[in-house]
Order: C-alpha cells, then sequence, then structure tokens
C-alpha cells in the first residue's frame, strides 16, 4: 500500500515538476501552447483568481480543498511546484552532503504560518492582494526563478553547444538571443532562491509549513482530514527510519503521533517503515488526539463532536475571509483610490460602447507615464490586482516584448510583465499571453477582438526625426505599422514625413521598435491606463473600370 502510494506520488510529482519547469524555459517554443496553461490552471492561487474573476469556470481550487480535506495535503506533495522544487534542493544537498542526513521533530511554529496567513489576507482586503500573492503564491515564485534565472541560462547552455557543434544546424538547433531581465528583477528572483533553498537545505519543508499561506490554510483542513497518517503505538520501536524520510519534520516519536496539519503527504515514511506501525487510514470513525505541548486535560464525552465542530467553524472562518478577500481582489483590489472593476469584455468582438464615448471626436487625453500592459489585462489597475507575477506569459511571449517590471509600475507591480519596447513590440497576429494565463489577469482574446484594443497610442515628435533633421527618407514606422495608423504624407523636396491617427492605433510598439532615432525615438507609444476599443482602416476599393467595347490599350 505504501509502496504504491508513493509510486503514485512521485508520478504524478514529476509531471507536473517537468511540466511547468519546461513550459517556463521553453525558449524555443516547442511545448504546445496550452501546456503550461493547463498544469498552471490547477494551482490553487491562479484557480481561485480565475474563478472568482469569471475569467474560467475551473474549480481545481475547490477540488485542492475538497481533497485536502479527503486525504490530506496531496496538493502540496505532487501539485505545488515550489514543493517539489524544495523536494529536489533537499536531495541534492543530502548527495552533496550539505545537509543534516535527517531532520528530528521540530514543534509546530503556529503564530508564524498563521500570521503570514492573516497578514496575506488582511493585504488582500486593503487593497495590496495583487502584491501579497506576487511575493507569497508558491506557484508564481516558482515561475520566476524559472522565467528570470533559469531560461536564460538554459539558452545560453544551447548558444554554447550550436556554436561548439555547427553541425547541430542540420539537427534543427539554432542559437537563440539572450533576454535579460533588469539587475532589480534577477535580484529579487535571486534572494527568494537563496531564501528557499537554504532552507530547504537545512530544514526540508520548512517554507511551506511557516511562510507559505497556501500551505497554511491547507494544514488546517488536513488536521481533520479523513484518511491520515497515524502511528501504532506497539508496533512502532522507535527505530527513527521514518525519521529520515520525513521532510515536514511532522514525527514526534516520543509521543508516537504525527502533525497532520505540516505531513505533505509524501507517504515516504510507509514505504521504509519495516515493522507497518505506520498506516494511512481512515480517521474519521473515531477521536485523534491533537498535537499539543500544553498538559493533556481529561476530554468530555462530547469531545470529538465539540471539536468537529469548532474545528470547522475556525477552518470555514479563516476559508471564508480568505476567499473574500480574494472576491474584493477580482473586483478591482479595494482599498483607497481603487479603480472600478474592468468593462466587461469577452472572447468574441468588444461590442458598441467600449470606448465609444470618444467616437466622432478626437481623444486627446493626458497619457500617463509608466509602462505598458498587455492587451486583455483591460485596465492598469484591474491587472496589478490580479496578477501573481508567475510570469508564464513573459516566458510565452515570442517576439519577448513581455519582460518583467521592477519598480516600473510602483511598488504594486513588482515583477508583472509589461511593454519593453527597446527589446520588441507585440505581434500584432499573438494572442499567446491570454492564452497562457491561468488568473485572469489577463483575458483570452480572440483575435481580431485582440487586434483592435488599444493599450497605448503612438505620438510622433517632427523635431526627432531623421527626415526633417537630415532631409533623409524614412519610413520605417509606417512600414512596420500593422494597423496604418502610421503613415506617411508629403514633404519638403519630394519627402514624406511620419504622421498618427490616433483612431487606429493599437500601441503594439511596431513603429517605436523600427523607428532608428537613438537614444530618444522619434516615434513612441504612451500608455492607456484603461484599454479601449481602436478603429479598422477602410480598405481602399479598387475603381471600377467603366465597361466599353475597345481594348483598354
Amino acid at each position: 500500500m505504501g509502496a504504491r502510494l508513493r509510486w503514485i506520488r512521485r508520478t504524478v510529482a514529476a509531471a507536473f515538476l517537468v511540466g511547468l519547469a519546461f513550459a517556463f524555459v521553453d525558449f524555443r517554443h516547442l511545448a504546445p501552447e496550452r501546456l503550461g496553461h493547463a498544469l498552471a490552471s490547477v494551482q490553487f492561487v491562479p484557480s481561485a483568481l480565475s474563478l472568482l474573476t469569471g475569467a474560467s469556470f475551473s474549480i481545481a481550487c475547490l477540488v485542492v480543498l475538497a481533497a485536502t480535506l479527503a486525504v490530506g495535503r496531496v496538493y502540496c506533495g505532487a501539485i505545488c511546484p515550489l514543493g517539489l522544487l524544495q523536494d529536489v534542493i533537499r536531495r541534492v544537498s543530502r548527495l552533496l552532503n550539505q545537509a543534516p542526513p535527517f531532520l528530528k521533530y521540530a514543534p509546530a511554529r503556529s503564530w508564524i504560518r498563521h500570521g503570514f496567513l492573516w497578514a496575506t489576507a488582511l493585504a488582500i482586503v486593503a487593497g495590496w492582494g495583487g502584491l501579497a500573492l506576487a511575493v507569497l503564491d508558491p506557484y508564481s515564485n516558482f515561475g520566476r526563478l524559472f522565467s528570470a534565472l533559469v531560461r536564460p541560462v538554459v539558452t545560453l547552455a544551447n548558444n554554447a553547444l550550436v556554436h561548439a557543434f555547427p553541425s547541430l544546424a542540420s539537427h534543427g538547433w539554432y542559437r537563440v538571443d539572450v533576454v535579460w531581465a533588469s539587475l532589480g528583477v534577477i535580484s529579487v528572483a535571486l534572494t527568494v532562491l537563496v531564501v528557499i533553498g537554504v532552507m530547504s537545505a537545512l530544514r526540508g519543508r520548512l517554507y511551506c509549513n511557516t511562510v507559505c499561506p497556501v500551505g497554511t490554510l491547507l494544514g488546517m483542513l488536513s488536521r481533520r482530514a479523513a484518511y491520515r497518517l497515524s502511528i501504532n503505538s506497539r508496533r512502532c520501536k522507535r527505530c527513527a527510519e521514518c525519521l529520515k524520510v520525513c521532510r515536514a519534520q511532522c514525527i514526534d516519536l516520543r509521543t508516537r503521533q504525527i502533525d497532520a496539519s505540516r505531513c505533505v503527504a509524501c507517504f515516504d515514511c510507509l514505504s521504509v517503515c519495516k515493522e507497518a506501525a505506520l498506516a494511512y487510514e481512515y480517521s474519521w470513525k473515531k477521536p485523534q488526539p491533537e498535537v499539543d505541548t500544553a498538559p493533556a486535560v481529561p476530554e468530555p464525552s462530547t469531545n470529538f463532536s465539540a471539536g468537529r465542530r469548532a474545528f470547522v467553524s475556525n477552518s470555514l472562518t479563516s476559508i471564508l475571509s480568505a476567499l473574500g478577500g480574494l472576491t474584493l481582489l477580482a473586483r478591482g483590489g479595494g482599498g483607497e483610490g481603487a479603480e472600478p472593476a474592468r468593462p466587461q469584455r469577452h472572447r468574441g468582438n468588444h461590442g458598441e460602447g467600449h470606448g465609444g464615448e470618444h467616437s466622432g471626436k478626437r481623444h486627446r487625453e493626458h497619457h500617463d507615464a509608466g509602462p505598458i500592459c498587455p492587451p486583455g489585462s483591460g485596465s492598469r489597475e484591474a491587472f496589478l490586482s490580479r496578477c501573481t507575477a508567475c510570469q508564464l506569459c513573459i516566458s510565452a511571449c515570442p517576439t519577448r516584448v513581455l519582460q518583467p517590471a521592477f519598480l516600473e509600475y510602483g511598488i504594486a507591480g513588482l515583477m508583472k510583465p509589461r511593454f519593453d519596447l527597446a527589446v520588441a513590440f507585440c505581434n500584432f497576429d499573438c494572442t499567446r499571453c491570454g492564452d497562457v494565463c491561468p488568473t485572469g489577469a489577463i483575458d483570452a482574446l480572440a483575435l481580431p477582438e485582440k487586434q483592435v484594443t488599444r493599450v497605448g497610442v503612438a505620438h510622433f515628435d517632427r523635431r526627432l526625426c531623421i527626415v526633417d533633421q537630415n532631409g533623409t527618407d524614412c519610413a520605417a514606422c509606417s512600414e512596420h505599422c500593422p494597423t496604418k495608423a502610421v503613415h506617411t504624407v508629403p514633404f519638403r523636396e519630394n519627402l514624406r514625413l511620419p504622421e498618427v491617427d490616433e483612431s487606429l492605433c493599437i500601441g503594439c510598439g511596431a513603429c517605436e521598435f523600427a523607428c532608428p532615432v537613438q537614444p530618444t525615438k522619434a516615434i513612441t507609444v504612451s500608455p492607456k491606463l484603461v484599454h479601449e476599443r481602436a478603429s479598422k482602416a477602410r480598405e481602399e476599393k479598387a475603381s471600377t473600370p467603366v465597361p466599353t467595347n475597345d481594348f483598354p490599350f
């Protein structure tokens, strides 16, 4: 039984860890577009946000809660990629003799665990949920580590192989440009890696059982799970073989008890116990003693039902508080100064009214400085409140125009994707960022809808243009504009000067990226705080010739 459960757990864990790692480091975009989305959509926080925002009807988060109440923290042991990464770090550290041979039992630091959980819930209610979840969500932390740190290293290794073995080109290998994130982003990612790495090497799943709010929430349920690990006191000889494989420090051999709230259901202890003293069995049939360091108190005859009611009450309060905060987050972030929820958008056409109040007149409002957020995000405020900065969209972007922000958005936008038009531009025929986003921060727009979604608007500065300054022909911006928003008009001495029709501009940045002027471009794109709908260029129809009986020559 124990060996079978362990094999199933390891198989599922390997699939999630390898699949998500490949989705984040896939610099050649070999993976199917939906691979990362499918694996990320079953992660607890992205699933909860997606469900509450109405981006999808995925109930993966509810399934995780139900599974935890039924069989314990299987999510932490087999699905959460950051937890699995910690197991890998622990194993490697042991092989290198940089970690203790086994972990002794350690009492639970409940005040630390619940402190992080309630701080996260309060941050969500106060309107800082986007930042709190970006910092503490385990899946998002895993994504940033692989996107910002591992992917560039893998790309460099690929380029080194291509350079060393030119014959690989005949087998489809080629060099890929390496795009590094900013120094601030790399510093944050390295700090997280060092902290998690040290905690994992020295104390196994310490991060999961002290810092991670998802682990704490699921731990509250797993304490009363229907199926739990238990120790048979008559069979146990305290050989400590189970301690050698326990990564959660939750087995107390002195009292022969297992702290189910910290057990991550790896089932390794079941497979190493030679005395069959450990069992994974149905536990609702009889009351189970609590793991507590306080002196034992005689239990009344109604202890089981009263304890069950108290547990259910406390758990529901915690879950409803967290979900209530997430609901506020889904509605636009909450907090003072937060903007209303984004306009209703569908996967089909925008429909009339999206930016329609500006039709018939030239919209010349002041554009706020700062980065451009991806098409499908609706508005900057909504995007920052819903994005957990997992950076899956950054890894999926084929042009690499999406890059992680440091402080360009402010502290609330730390590590979240932004347009970097110095690197590339947004492909007119691409919707990958919305296709892979698991939280609903970026809607999966249909291609025709994306092609008229205005995320910014281009502005032309004639004083910087080489046509005006040098008298040189240049139509790079108009030639690269996919919507014909940038066109040229007659200028002096048979030249042509760029002109911008803002009603057609979608802010893709192709014009700015193509402009040869340095260091300040002659044409630049400024962001729209609330995305709008652009007009489509009218196709000029060829005039119909008047039919005659004569030849046209």
